[in-house]
């Protein structure tokens, strides 16, 4: 079958990770702080804190800013749970922002709306409002920054599928229009440390406490400890953290693949192109093209077709690895017992219509045609009944 995505691993990763396997850390040892480096040097970020995943990640965030039972977090319709379910980890009560029908990002219009009505009706706002740079395509950041600072609320940038993607001529993950973005490093994802994730964020005090959290919230620093003057052995628990870590193999597997990030970059965004020449526009609906400035990552493509069923079961018939991205949370059984029971119009028309069909480094151009064949003749069918 040919995968929608799938990980890209050369030699030079296999011994990065072999070199770590036969060294004497296995965790917490120099790894993590160069592959955290790696990844402010690549996006101008302050600060990275690497942990185990990107759910994890997405977590920490929302610990760091202290949302809790008497909050509410608003969310991208169109995302993976995790989105979500940080906040509820939280026990926050979460609200769904709907998208943009074509490109399923958050739609800035309706979250103003949403917060003009919120205000105007003396309901509450949200502590924080997670916005998902869906399939690698920035959202309209300067807006959402507008909107955060006029109703005080602090913006997560969930970057999962966005390393190396620009916005305004500046790489995501540097923060500057948002207050903390997240990476993910899963298999599929634009580079890989099997599983892993990444907080960036410019402001140091966030920092600090993500770097707290996702390590049980133990400090070996004495500047942070209430009794200093103790053994070299002593450390305290500052607050209630998880074990987040990033291991030192992950790690390395991140600084050999971040050495390659550019070329797939670059080989994503040609593959794209490709699609562009290669499906029959007439059929099918194309994603939004790259402009200077404001470059997708790429990590999906993402069609819009009618019979999207049909079509996407005829591609796995034939071995072509279609998928959805995504199904809209509130849909989901856990989210229709918490009462979320409106329909949003854009998720629901995105959902509908879209299809995600192969796009990763190693996809050649024929397997590329073969799945415009597969779609074209499958369209062609339902033309002609």
């Amino acid at each position: 079958m040919i995968p929608y995505s799938t990980q890209n691993i050369d030699e030079d990763d296999i011994q990065a990770v072999e070199r770590v396997l036969r060294s004497n850390y296995l965790t917490c040892g120099p790894r993590v702080s160069e592959f955290e480096e790696c990844l402010c040097s690549y996006t101008d970020a302050d600060y990275a804190v690497a942990v185990s995943n990107a759910t994890a990640a997405l977590h920490l965030c929302m610990m760091a800013l202290d949302v809790g039972p008497q909050d509410e977090v608003w969310v991208s319709a169109i995302s993976f749970v995790a989105s979500a379910n940080c906040a509820r980890y939280c026990g926050a009560t979460v609200r769904f922002i709907d998208v943009d029908p074509h490109t399923g990002n958050l739609d800035h219009v309706k979250l103003g709306q949403m917060l003009k009505d919120a205000e105007q009706n003396h309901k509450p706002l949200p502590k924080a409002v997670v916005a998902v740079h869906l399939s690698g395509r920035p959202c309209e950041l300067r807006y959402l920054q507008n909107l955060k600072e006029r109703y005080g609320f602090y913006l997560i940038e969930d970057a999962s599928h966005a390393l190396g993607a620009t916005y305004e001529n500046t790489l995501i993950g540097k923060c500057k229009f948002s207050d903390v973005a997240v990476f993910s490093f899963h298999p599929v994802k634009i580079i890989t440390t099997a599983e892993g994730g990444a907080c960036l964020t410019d402001n140091e005090e966030l920092a600090a406490k993500i770097r707290l959290l996702h390590a049980h919230g133990i400090t070996h620093d004495p500047a942070q400890m209430e009794n200093p003057d103790m053994p070299g052995f002593y450390y305290e628990q500052l607050m209630l953290g998880y074990n987040y870590r990033m291991s030192e193999m992950q790690a390395a597997l991140g600084i050999s693949q971040m050495n390659r990030l550019d070329s797939f970059l670059q080989k994503r965004r040609e593959l794209a192109r490709s699609y562009v020449d290669i499906l029959d526009h007439n059929l099918v609906k194309l994603p939004v093209a790259d402009i200077p400035g404001f470059e997708s990552s790429w990590h999906l493509y993402q069609i819009q077709v009618e019979h999207r069923n049909e079509i996407y079961q005829t591609l796995r018939d034939k071995g072509v690895g279609a998928q959805i991205h995504y199904i809209p949370i509130y849909r989901h059984p856990y989210y229709q017992q918490q009462k979320y029971p409106e329909a949003l119009p854009g998720a629901e028309y995105f959902y509908e219509h879209t299809l995600t069909i192969p796009l990763h480094t190693k996809i050649t151009r024929v397997e590329q045609s073969m799945v415009a064949t597969i779609i074209a003749a499958a369209l062609d069918k339902f033309e002609d009944k």
